[in-house]
C-alpha cells in the first residue's frame, strides 16, 4: 500500500521534526546567577538576534494565519507588515515558548534538579540589542546534616494505658454507630433521638432566612444542626408540640433571630444488644462478645503503638528542624496544601457538602491550617529524605517483604499481587522511596532518648484537646484557652454529615417498611 507507506513516512518525519525542535540547542550566555528566597535560583540570560531569528519567524507566520489584516485574506498579508505591526507581541510569545527549553538546558549545564515549571521574571527583546530573559528555577534546598544535628535527641511522649474502660468506650461507640431509630406516637424526645420538624427562622427584620428554614427536616444530630438553646428546648417534647423562641445566633454574627419549630415525629434511638450476634455483625471471626473485646483490645493497642511512634517522631523532627535553616520550596508547599484541600473536598462531597458552601471564616481558617500543616509536612519530608541519604537507609529484602505483607493484610490481597500491581502502574520506585523514608524514621526513633509519661485514656483525651486548642491559638493568633479552632469545627461538621447521611438512609429504610 504505497499511499499508506507514504503517509507513515510523512507522519514519522513530522514527529521527528517536532522532537528535533524540542531538543534543539539554543545558544545563550548566563550573565547573572543568584539564589533567591523560597529555594529558587534566578538566571539572567542573553541571546543574540540570530539565536531567536528562526523561532521568531515561525511566530510571525502563525500570527499571519490567525490575525485579520484589512485588505488581505488570512495568511496572505506581507510578512514585513506583520513583523512591523506585531513585533513586540511576537517577541513576547517567542520568549515564552523558549523558556521551558532554556530551563531544561540550564538544568543540564548546572546539574540542577528543578521541581516546578520555570518562572519567567522579566524579558527584553530588540532586533539591535538582542534578547535578555530573567527566569527562576525552584530547586530542592541545600540541607546540611551532620553529627551534631542528630545528637541528643531527647523527647517527651505519652503512653496511653489501654484498659477495660477503653475497650468499653470503643464498643459503646460501635453500638452508637449501629443504632436504629424507631417511630413511636407517644415518644418523648431525648438527646440523640431522631426528630422530624418543620423549621422557620426569621431575622430581626421579619424576613425568612431561607437557608436556615426547611419543612420535613429529619435529623439525629440536633446538637449540631440547631443552636444550643433550641436543642435544649426540644428535650422532653412530643409529636405535635410547638417551639417559638428568640435567640442570639452566633452563626448570624450574634444577630437576634426567631425560631418556630413544629415537632412532626420522634424516633427513639435504639442501641443493639451487646451479645454474640452483635459481635458477629461487627466481624465474622468474632464468635462471642469475649472475642469482640479481645479484637478491640488488639486494635486499640496497635493504634496506640502507631500514635506513640508518630508522637516520638514528631518530637524528634521538631528538635532537628530547630537546628537547621533552609527555605521551603513554594511549589512543594502549594502542591501538598492543594492535595489536602482536594482530599477534604472529596470527603465533603461524599456527604453532599462542599467547602464553597461553608462559612467564610471557617473555610479561611481551615485554609490557613492546611497551609501551616503543609509547610511542616514538606519541611519534615525534606529533612528525613536528606537524613536517609546520609544514613544509607535502603530497605532490605526482608523489610520490603514485610511492607508488602502489611499492605496485603490491609487490602485482602496477596503480596505478589500487590507488587505486580505497583510495577504495572510504575509505582514500585515510589513504594521503595516511601519505605526508605520509613526505615529512616525507624532509625531516628531507635536513636532517640524518650521519657515516657503513662496516662489513662480519659486523661489523654483532655491532653489531646488542650493540644488542639493550643495549636489553634498559635495558628489564629489567639490566646490559649479560647474557643475550639475552626479546623476542628470543620472536622466535626464532616462527622456530623456522615452520621446524618446514615440517619437519612435509616429513615428512608424505615419509611419503606
Amino acid at each position: 500500500m504505497p499511499e499508506l507507506e507514504d503517509n507513515q513516512e510523512k507522519g514519522g518525519s513530522a514527529l521527528a521534526a517536532v522532537l528535533e525542535k524540542k531538543s534543539e540547542k539554543i545558544p545563550y550566555e548566563v550573565e547573572e546567577e543568584e539564589r533567591l528566597p523560597g529555594s529558587r535560583i534566578r538566571f539572567k540570560l542573553r541571546l543574540t538576534e540570530e539565536a531567536i531569528k528562526g523561532r521568531l519567524k515561525e511566530t510571525f507566520k502563525e500570527f499571519n494565519r490567525h490575525i485579520r489584516i484589512p485588505g488581505f485574506r488570512p495568511g496572505k498579508a506581507p510578512m514585513n507588515l506583520i513583523s512591523n505591526r506585531f513585533d513586540r507581541e511576537a517577541r513576547e510569545e517567542t520568549v515564552k515558548r523558549m523558556v521551558p527549553r532554556l530551563a531544561e538546558m540550564l538544568c543540564e549545564e548546572k546539574s540542577i534538579v528543578s521541581i516546578s515549571e520555570p518562572y519567567m521574571l522579566d524579558w527584553k527583546s530588540d532586533k539591535n540589542q538582542g534578547t535578555v530573559i530573567e527566569l527562576a528555577l525552584e530547586v530542592n534546598p541545600d540541607i546540611e546534616i551532620n553529627d551534631d544535628t542528630l545528637k541528643d535527641l531527647n523527647v517527651d511522649a505519652y503512653k496511653v494505658t489501654i484498659d477495660d474502660s477503653s475497650i468499653d468506650r470503643a464498643i459503646e461507640n460501635m453500638r452508637n454507630r449501629s443504632a436504629t431509630f424507631e417511630p413511636s406516637e407517644d415518644a418523648v424526645y431525648a438527646s440523640k433521638d431522631g426528630v422530624l420538624v418543620n423549621c422557620t427562622v426569621t431575622g430581626s427584620d421579619g424576613q425568612v432566612i431561607e437557608d436556615r428554614s426547611q419543612d420535613d427536616y429529619y435529623t439525629v444530630n440536633v446538637d449540631n444542626d440547631f443552636p444550643k438553646a433550641i436543642a435544649e428546648a426540644l428535650v422532653g417534647k412530643k409529636k405535635g408540640d410547638h417551639i417559638a423562641m428568640d435567640i442570639e445566633d452566633e452563626s448570624e454574627g450574634g444577630m437576634k433571630v426567631h425560631y418556630e419549630l413544629d415537632v412532626l415525629e420522634i424516633k427513639k434511638r435504639v442501641l443493639p444488644e451487646l451479645d454474640d450476634d452483635f459481635a458477629q455483625d461487627i466481624k465474622e471471626s468474632y464468635a462471642t462478645v469475649a472475642d469482640l473485646r479481645a479484637g478491640v483490645r488488639t486494635d486499640l493497642e496497635r493504634s496506640e503503638e502507631d500514635r506513640q511512634r508518630e508522637e516520638v517522631l514528631k518530637g524528634i523532627l521538631k528538635l532537628v528542624s530547630e537546628r537547621l535553616e533552609f527555605d521551603l520550596p513554594r511549589a512543594l508547599v502549594e502542591r501538598t496544601a492543594n492535595k489536602n484541600i482536594s482530599d477534604m473536598e472529596k470527603r465533603l462531597n461524599q456527604y453532599g457538602m462542599s467547602l464553597q458552601y461553608m462559612e467564610e471564616s471557617l473555610v479561611r481558617n481551615y485554609a490557613a491550617n492546611v497551609e501551616a500543616q503543609a509547610k511542616a509536612n514538606v519541611r519534615n519530608y525534606l529533612i528525613v529524605r536528606e537524613i536517609s541519604k546520609r544514613e544509607d537507609s535502603d530497605p532490605t529484602e526482608a523489610q520490603i517483604q514485610e511492607a508488602l505483607e502489611r499492605t496485603a493484610e490491609r487490602t485482602g490481597r496477596k503480596p505478589l499481587a500487590i507488587r505486580a500491581q505497583l510495577e504495572a502502574k510504575k509505582q514500585w520506585d515510589q513504594f521503595i522511596e516511601d519505605l526508605k523514608l520509613k526505615v529512616t524514621n525507624d532509625k531516628l526513633i531507635d536513636q532517640a532518648n524518650v521519657s515516657w509519661k503513662e496516662v489513662s485514656f480519659e486523661e489523654w483525651e483532655k491532653i489531646a484537646e488542650a493540644q488542639r486548642a493550643e495549636q489553634a491559638a498559635a495558628l489564629e493568633g489567639r490566646q490559649a484557652g479560647s474557643p475550639a479552632d475552626s479546623f476542628q469545627a470543620l472536622t466535626e461538621e464532616i462527622a456530623a454529615g456522615a452520621a446524618q447521611g446514615e440517619a437519612d438512609a435509616e429513615g428512608e429504610s424505615q419509611k419503606g417498611e
